[in-house]
């Protein structure tokens, strides 16, 4: 496994690449002041030609040194780029997880919603024909067991009756004469409940609304 890399702040030059640079300095200025006073001209000439020797060194020490400077910014940048992409992934990946579950479960929940459907005509008729009220509550409960596992996937029932005529939640199949008190456009009658989650409507409302 390769070790972990060093903090961006951290050089790339190796340090004994600078002390190298420093010491040929030094050797170059240390040349031009401690100079034998005998043979003056000889030994400057010759000093001359170690001096420009030296230069050409540190010129190139310092052409390579600019060059790994310049190295480390491309490779920073392009370290930068592909931590940007990775969130980037990471993010997208997380809403296409959230959007696959949100589907799945409104699948679901849709082919269920018959058999609430039923459970509640069952309990209507059995207050319109005054029947046996031990029947009645079993069917309540097992209504009331059915509406609290929805709740728990997060599927509520849209409010609709007396309630404004929402197009965004409700459909309205029948327009009929606003009675005394009621509001045009308001919810008078609700034949068919609808279902919805936080984000998304799985069953419009179908509902009856006042001229």
């Amino acid at each position: 496994m390769e070790k972990k890399q060093k903090k961006d702040d951290q050089p790339i030059v190796n340090e004994e690449f600078i002390d190298d640079i420093e010491q040929v300095e030094d050797l170059a200025q240390d040349l031009e002041e401690n100079q034998p006073a005998t043979d003056e001209g000889k030994q400057k000439t010759k000093t001359r030609g170690k001096k420009a020797s030296l230069e050409r060194e540190l010129d190139d020490l310092k052409n390579q040194l600019k060059e790994l400077e310049k190295q480390k910014e491309d490779y920073l940048s392009m370290a930068q780029r592909l931590q940007a992409d990775f969130e980037n992934y990471k993010r997208r990946n997380k809403n296409l997880v959230a959007d696959t579950y949100l589907d799945a479960t409104c699948q679901v929940v849709s082919s269920f919603l018959p058999v609430l459907d039923n459970l509640d005509r069952a309990i209507a008729s059995f207050k319109e024909l005054d029947a046996d009220e031990a029947m009645l509550q079993g069917v309540k409960m097992i209504q009331k067991q059915f509406v609290d596992c929805l709740e728990k996937q997060g599927v509520t029932e849209i409010e609709a009756l007396n309630q404004p005529f929402d197009p965004d939640v409700h459909e309205a199949v029948m327009q009929v004469e606003a009675e005394e008190g009621q509001e045009p456009d308001t919810v008078v009658a609700v034949l068919q409940k609808g279902y919805r989650t936080k984000d998304r409507v799985i069953r419009y409302s179908m509902v009856s609304v006042a001229k």
